[in-house]
């Protein structure tokens, strides 16, 4: 318990890790020698049937009550993240009886007939749930419950065959059906890696039309949640075909702590929503630029010439909208039709231009790259660094070097 505490104290980010958990350790000195000593005088297979039989159920559970009850605001955008906060507290649910049974019952019985089907199951379940869930999370309205009904009925046609093949016709018949269904399986995983990829690429495309330089609020949680659940998708696979206790042990350990740690981010979802709201729901189409759009891009040039938006680093499109009084998609379609370009491109191409002039007058080196980025609108060095390589194919400090 106090090793899942502060696992979560350092996904949550509540307190700085110097000022509070070295205290914490300090403290509880004494119960990490105990657990560091019961783990090293104990088996593999012990630890797994501890973390089976107590730990996982219970963090299990209680991440399944949270994401039901816990408030989540009344925003109409919010309708699909509130039906998979429900649809994932049931699947931790289940989750957390399936290891109950496991425990209680197939391995009091010595019956380990179903655990490589379980594992697969659950496993393909898992990448289904986890991929639908995270794209939600994304993309507000590109989840139906259609498409949810369909994968959703293909799947657990797949797993009822499994089954039937495992229990009641032979093992012959259940080898087949096994190694099929690791056929199965791993088709499902590409595709839900290309489905992801394909999602995540239009909602990084919406972000740069909407901001550009802020990358706290782009959400790279997500992306990298997803790799973590294909990775334990992958070590599941490797579990079924090699179920020791060794491959069983790393592999709760590794879902359990995943598990906790998406949960936290998961909940806490519905208080950032707001600040990535108005950039997901900013859908800009590329079409032929119209005299209205030509007039626009106008006027957008000539306000940045004149009052220097650039130079605000968290520059977002809806400044520049409520500005010169139109929509903020209509800014962005017409920098896309105009200009060929995202919102984030044409800020950090004016950015770049007013870089190299600080440079050109800066003759004695008095200023810092920093202080320069600074005042041209980036964020930080490296940004500024990454930006400016791409647009002038040297670094900024070898631009001033080359005058």
């Amino acid at each position: 318990m106090v090793t899942f505490s502060k696992n979560e104290s350092k996904s949550t980010k509540v307190q700085p890790f110097s000022t509070k958990v070295q205290p914490f350790f300090v403290i509880y000195r004494p119960i990490f020698v105990q657990i560091l000593g019961f783990c090293y005088f104990c088996n593999m297979e012990q630890l797994y049937h501890t973390l089976d039989a107590f730990f996982a159920p219970g963090i299990l559970l209680g991440m399944a009550l949270c994401f039901v009850f816990l408030h989540i605001p009344p925003k109409a955008a919010l309708r699909n993240y509130r039906r998979a906060r429900y649809i994932m507290g049931s699947a931790y649910l289940l989750y957390a009886i399936c290891i109950y049974l496991e425990y209680h019952v197939f391995e009091a019985n010595n019956d380990n007939t179903l655990t490589r089907p379980i594992i697969l199951t659950i496993a393909c379940y898992q990448a289904f749930l986890f991929t639908y869930t995270l794209i939600t999370l994304i993309r507000i309205n590109h989840v139906t419950l259609h498409k949810l009904v369909i994968e959703g009925s293909i799947i657990t046609g797949m797993s009822v065959g499994l089954f039937i093949a495992t229990i009641g016709y032979g093992s012959h018949a259940a080898l087949w059906a096994f190694w099929l269904y690791v056929a199965f399986y791993l088709v499902m995983l590409a595709h839900f890696v290309r489905v992801f990829y394909q999602e995540h690429k239009h909602y990084a495309s919406l972000m740069d039309n909407f901001y550009t330089d802020d990358d706290s609020r782009r959400m790279h949680w997500v992306k990298r949640s997803f790799l973590v659940s294909l990775g334990i998708g992958i070590l599941a696979l490797f579990y079924a075909l090699l179920p020791v206790p060794a491959a069983a042990f790393m592999f709760m350990v590794v879902a359990i702590v995943f598990y906790a740690t998406f949960g936290v981010r998961f909940i806490n979802y519905a208080l950032h929503f707001h600040s990535i709201e108005s950039a997901i729901t900013n859908e800009v189409s590329n079409e032929t630029p119209q005299p209205a759009s030509l007039e626009l891009m106008q006027r957008i040039d000539a306000l940045m010439q004149q009052d220097h938006l650039h130079r605000k680093c968290d520059l977002s499109v809806s400044d520049i909208a409520q500005r010169l009084g139109e929509q903020p998609r209509a800014i962005s379609e017409a920098i896309n039709a105009n200009r060929q370009i995202n919102f984030k491109t044409y800020i950090n191409e004016l950015r770049v231009t007013e870089a190299k002039v600080l440079l050109d007058e800066d003759k004695s080196n008095s200023r810092t790259i920093d202080a320069i980025a600074t005042e041209a609108g980036f964020s930080n060095r490296s940004s500024f660094y990454r930006v400016f390589k791409r647009s002038q194919g040297i670094s900024p400090t070898d631009y001033r070097l080359s005058r």
